[in-house]
């Protein structure tokens, strides 16, 4: 699509033409499947990633402002990554048990790893309001890691991070359970 074309149909699309918004969009379906799949082995489809991505776009559409020189895509691209990271991340708040059995080492509970060697009692405290302190970051950390049973490698990869991230926002999020109920 050359840009005069695609600023006429932004143009319209900005005024709330929806077929001028689809036809601008549906070139970008190839760049959203392939946003979505560096979070290969996420919590979501990549369908459904992909579904977020168009999301992005559309607020891109938005918010795109031409007149500053910018390129649409160029614009375009991080808002459907922050709303693919966004959706990660709500998938990943639904409730933690302390007794399921999952996590990195077989048969071992949330509870065992916070717990660990201090034989720390968590019998009367509530760990759903100390997890929902946590940030969404913390949550989707531990969901993937300890509900999913993913490694750190894998975990950083389904949330866009370095390993060495992971590893930090684990120990945090650990830390910050360890200190709420102790």
């Amino acid at each position: 699509m050359t840009e005069e074309r695609q600023a006429g149909w932004l143009a319209l699309a900005q005024s709330g033409d929806m077929q001028a918004l689809e036809r601008l969009l549906e070139p970008y379906r190839p760049l959203l499947y392939a946003l979505a799949r560096r979070f290969h082995g996420s919590v979501l489809t990549a369908q459904e990633l992909v579904q977020a991505g168009y999301v992005g776009l559309i607020e891109a559409v938005h918010r795109y402002d031409g007149s500053r020189g910018t390129r649409f895509i160029t614009y375009a691209v991080p808002w459907a990554l922050g709303e693919m990271k966004r959706a990660l991340r709500e998938s990943a708040q639904r409730t933690l048990s302390l007794e399921e059995e999952t996590g990195p080492e077989a048969g071992r509970t949330l509870r065992d790893t916070l717990t660990g060697a201090e034989g720390m009692s968590i019998e009367s405290l509530d760990l759903h309001m100390a997890i929902a302190q946590l940030t969404q970051e913390e949550q989707s950390v531990l969901l993937l890691r300890f509900y999913q049973d993913k490694t750190q490698k894998e975990t950083a990869q389904a949330l866009g991070r370095s390993q060495a991230q992971i590893c930090r926002i684990e120990q945090r999020a650990l830390d910050g359970l360890r200190a709420r109920l102790a």
